[in-house]
């Protein structure tokens, strides 16, 4: 009984001494932070993303024996670097779903000019999916780029508008995860320049 006893004091103190972390480093990337112990390594992230609305991207990570069992980083601060250097993000439309109407076949999404000058959009839309720290565009049903009919919407200054998207029609119904709604079609209306804007908005399936 008492070397059994023993044997589980051995033992604790073993498993213990396993989950404490031996090493603590602070990396110069923003400020994470790794703790590293013989059975795991959790690293505590805040680095510097210039793709970061914030300027930094945080979440954590937990591996266990070299292997990453779990862990999850800020979707929302996210964006992806378009390749299309005409295109860029502009601060002064926004986008986002209406509050319940969200399902995994479509939702309702509110489009909203905080300027004053006016904008102008057209049907066109792209659905990307946030995995493995960054988003990348689902395929459709057909494997194919959906098509568009030639259909221009004003947005005028301070307006706001609202429009519904089926998005099974061209993606089927979505499975778990956090996703957006990407719009590269704004322009400014009136304008001699070519640039085009985009909007995001983003969601969540569950």
């Amino acid at each position: 009984m008492k070397k059994k006893k023993i044997i589980i004091i051995v033992a604790i103190v073993f498993f213990s001494i396993m989950l404490i972390p031996f090493s603590i480093i602070r990396y110069k990337d923003g400020g994470s932070v790794e703790y590293k112990a013989f059975l795991y390594k959790y690293t505590k992230i805040h680095q510097l993303n210039e793709m970061s609305l914030t300027g930094y991207e945080d979440g954590w990570e937990l591996k266990i024996l070299g292997f990453r069992v779990a862990g999850t980083i800020n979707a929302d601060k996210i964006m992806k670097p378009n390749d299309n250097q005409e295109q860029k993000n502009v601060g002064s439309v926004l986008m986002e779903v209406k509050e319940d109407t969200r399902t995994s076949k479509g939702a309702t999404f509110i489009i909203r000019n905080t300027s004053d000058e006016d904008y102008a959009y057209g049907p066109v839309y792209t659905i990307e999916k946030f995995e493995n720290q960054t988003w990348e565009e689902i395929d459709t049903l057909t494997g194919d780029p959906l098509t568009w009919n030639s259909i221009v919407y004003s947005l005028k200054a301070h307006e706001e508008k609202e429009f519904i998207i089926d998005w099974s029609l061209g993606y089927g119904e979505l499975k778990n995860g956090t996703y957006r709604l990407v719009k590269n079609d704004l322009r400014k209306a009136n304008s001699p320049e070519s640039k085009s804007y985009s909007v995001y908005a983003e969601f969540d399936i569950k």
